[in-house]
């Protein structure tokens, strides 16, 4: 008899246990970003400093059927930011009128290391077409 109530013990506690880690889980959302930089053939940031050819407050980059997502200055690297999102992986960004790239993303999931489910992330990436090296600062030169 001691040892069923060893057991339903046990249980109960192992129970608890799993209840109390499922409570602790943080079900935030961890997002993937991506930086650009814009530079031209010598190295200059075309973005940001006393050479930049583009203002960065004009960027835009579109998702789907031309919708804006929301983009941030990173002026002390030299770089715009933007979180990747699982339902798209085409993006246009618009520098003026006339110039437009695009990037391509393939992406897929992993358990995220801080916060309850997955997290989306790039395993290849396409500039206007061509595969670039996938890392989250994407360098495009003008």
């Amino acid at each position: 008899m001691k040892k069923v109530y060893k057991i339903l013990l046990l249980s109960i506690a192992i129970s608890i246990i799993c209840l109390n880690c499922s409570e602790e889980c943080d079900d935030c959302l961890e997002l993937t970003t991506k930086n650009i930089k814009y530079i031209n053939s010598n190295g200059t940031n075309l973005l940001f400093g006393n050479q930049a050819t583009y203002n960065p407050d004009s960027i835009i980059i579109k998702v789907g059927n031309d919708n804006d997502i929301g983009v941030w200055k990173q002026e002390d690297i030299g770089t715009i930011m933007f979180n990747l999102e699982e339902s798209y992986t085409t993006y246009y960004i618009v520098l003026s009128d006339s110039l437009i790239d695009t990037l391509d993303f393939e992406l897929a999931q992993r358990k995220s290391t801080s916060c309850c489910g997955n997290v989306t992330y790039s395993t290849k990436t396409l500039l206007n077409g061509l595969e670039i090296e996938n890392n989250d600062l994407v360098v495009i030169t003008h």
